[in-house]
């Protein structure tokens, strides 16, 4: 998250500019966000993919551990 002085700095080099450049720098401004949600969300999904690897294993060592005391 960029600091306050430069969302300032960002803030007032926006009002200067004319509306095409706005349109322009407002359109990379949501590509680069909607690219930055894909990633989290993908990485979110990788990870919720590995704590159910996890938690499955878990389970098999938990039925394992219950098998060996039944023996």
């Amino acid at each position: 998250m960029p600091a306050s002085n430069d969302v300032e700095k960002m803030i007032c080099r926006m009002l200067d500019m004319s509306d095409e450049k706005l349109l322009a720098e407002m359109e990379r401004s949501f590509r680069l966000s909607d690219e930055r949600h894909q990633q989290i969300n993908d990485t979110l999904e990788e990870m919720m993919l590995e704590v159910d690897r996890l938690i499955s294993r878990i389970d098999e060592i938990e039925d394992e551990s219950l098998e060996d005391e039944d023996e």
